[in-house]
C-alpha cells in the first residue's frame, strides 16, 4: 500500500508542477537515451562488421605495410618500414605450402568511370589484381569473365566493374564489351561483379578492378602493394600466417630480437580491433550518462526538498496520528526513484526509437542492447535512492508540534 500511495503522489507531483517536473528529468532523460542511443549504434555496427568479416571466410588474410591500429607514433615508424613489393608476393607463393591462393593488389581511390555522356561520382575504387583478386576478396562475378594470368602478362585494358557502376552507366544495355573511360585511359568491360549491397549506410558496388600490371602503369609501380593470402583450411589458418611472416622476415634480414616491419591483417583482428576502439565509445557514453544523470540527481533533490517543505503540516498530521520515522523517510524516497524512474522510461523510449528511425532514415545498421536498457533503469534508481535519501531523511526528522505549526 504505501508503494502504491507514493507511487501516487509522485504522479500528483509530476502532473502539478509540469515544467518544473519536466526540467528536473530532463538531466535523466538525457543521460539514458544518451546510453541506450550510442550502445544501439555501437551494437548495430558491431553486428554488421563481424557479418562483412565472417563473409570474407575464415581462412583469408592480408600484409599491409601498415599496421591496423596506428597511433601517432607509429605513424611516424610505420612510413620508415620498407614497402611491401610483387617479388616478396611471388617469393610467399613460392615458398609457403599451407597457402591455396595468393593476391598481390594494389588500390586508386575517389576516381571515376565514364560511358558516352554518363558519369560516375568520383568515388569508384580501382582495384589492380590477379585472379585471385575476386575469391580472396570474397567477389563474385555475376556476367561476364575475371582477369586471366594473360590479362595481367599483357598488361590489357580490361575491366570488372562492379553492380552500381553497371547501373549507373548501362541501366538500358549491355555492360559486356563496350568501352568505358577512367580518368587514365579506355577499357573494355569483360564482367560484371555480383551485387553486394551496403555496409554502414555505403554501397559496396562502387568498385571496379583491371589487371594489376595496368593498374601500376597507370597509378606508379613504385607504391607499396596489398597481398591477400588464403590458407588451405580454417585448421591451418594460423600455421598459414605463420609461414608467411617466416619468409617475410628471412626476405628481410630480421633478427629474431627485431619486431615485425609490416602487418597482418585478418578477420578476427579488425574485429577485435573494432571492439577496442568501440570499448573507449561506451566508456565515454558512460561518462556523458554519469553527468546528466548527476545534474538531474541535484534537480531531484532540490524537488524533493520543494516537496517536502510544501507538505510540512501533511508530515506533521501523520506523525501525529502514529507515523513512524522510516515510513515517512520510505515515502518520499520511494517518490524519489519513482520521479528518477519517470524519467528514465522516457530516456529508454527515446534512446531506442531515435536510432532505430536514423538507422531506417540513413540506412545504419542498428541493435538494441538489453543490457544498455537495464544499466540505464539501474542508474535511474541508484540516482533516485542517492539524491532522495536526504530530503526523505529530513522529512522522517521533522518535530511533529513544529510541523503542525507549520503555515
Amino acid at each position: 500500500m504505501l508503494i502504491l500511495e507514493s507511487i501516487r503522489m509522485a504522479m500528483s507531483a509530476i502532473l502539478t508542477h509540469k515544467l518544473r517536473s519536466f526540467l528536473t528529468l530532463l538531466g535523466v532523460i538525457i543521460g539514458v537515451m544518451t546510453i541506450i542511443g550510442m550502445m544501439t549504434i555501437i551494437r548495430g555496427l558491431q553486428l554488421e562488421i563481424e557479418k562483412q568479416m565472417t563473409g570474407l571466410t575464415a581462412d583469408v588474410f592480408q600484409v599491409q605495410r601498415h599496421d591496423l591500429q596506428m597511433g601517432f607514433g607509429h605513424q611516424r615508424r610505420d612510413q620508415r618500414r620498407p614497402k611491401l613489393t610483387l617479388e616478396e608476393a611471388l617469393a610467399i607463393k613460392e615458398r609457403c605450402e599451407l597457402l591455396s591462393l595468393v593476391g598481390p593488389e594494389t588500390w586508386q581511390f575517389g576516381q571515376w568511370v565514364a560511358y558516352r555522356g554518363e558519369r560516375t561520382n568520383p568515388n569508384i575504387t580501382v582495384g589492380g589484381g590477379y585472379p585471385e583478386f575476386a575469391p580472396n576478396n570474397g567477389y563474385d562475378v555475376a556476367v561476364g569473365r575475371f582477369i586471366t594470368y594473360d590479362d595481367v602478362a599483357h598488361s590489357r585494358r580490361v575491366i570488372v566493374i562492379g553492380d552500381a557502376v553497371a547501373k549507373k552507366l548501362f541501366p538500358f544495355e549491355d555492360p559486356l564489351g563496350k568501352e568505358v573511360r577512367l580518368e587514365r585511359g579506355k577499357f573494355r568491360v569483360i564482367g560484371i561483379f555480383a551485387e553486394e549491397g551496403t555496409t554502414i549506410g555505403s554501397s559496396d558496388d562502387n568498385h571496379v578492378c583491371i589487371p594489376f600490371s595496368t593498374h601500376q602503369k597507370l597509378y606508379g609501380k613504385h607504391r607499396s602493394i596489398n597481398i591477400t593470402l588464403k590458407a588451405l583450411s580454417p585448421d591451418v589458418f594460423h600455421e598459414a600466417q605463420d609461414e608467411v611472416v617466416g619468409v617475410l622476415r628471412t626476405m628481410r634480414g630480421l633478427k629474431p630480437d627485431e619486431p615485425d616491419n609490416f602487418a597482418i591483417w585478418s578477420p578476427e583482428n579488425l574485429i577485435e580491433n573494432f571492439n577496442q576502439m568501440s570499448l573507449w565509445v561506451k566508456i565515454a557514453a558512460i561518462g556523458i550518462c554519469g553527468i546528466s544523470l548527476v545534474v538531474a540527481g541535484i534537480g531531484i533533490m532540490n524537488i524533493m526538498l520543494v516537496s517536502v517543505t510544501e507538505r510540512t503540516r501533511e508530515i506533521g498530521v501523520r506523525m501525529a496520528i502514529g507515523a513512524k520515522k522510516m515510513t515517512i523517510l520510505s515515502q518520499f524516497l520511494v517518490e524519489a526513484v519513482i520521479l528518477s524512474e519517470v524519467g528514465g522510461f522516457i530516456g529508454v523510449l527515446l534512446g531506442v526509437t531515435v536510432p532505430l528511425w536514423l538507422g531506417q532514415a540513413f540506412n545504419l545498421p542498428t541493435a538494441v542492447p538489453f543490457w544498455s536498457i537495464v544499466l540505464g533503469l539501474l542508474f535511474c534508481s541508484f540516482v533516485g535512492i542517492v539524491f532522495g535519501m536526504w530530503p526523505a531523511v529530513r522529512a522522517s526528522r521533522l518535530d511533529p508540534v513544529e510541523a503542525l505549526r507549520y503555515e
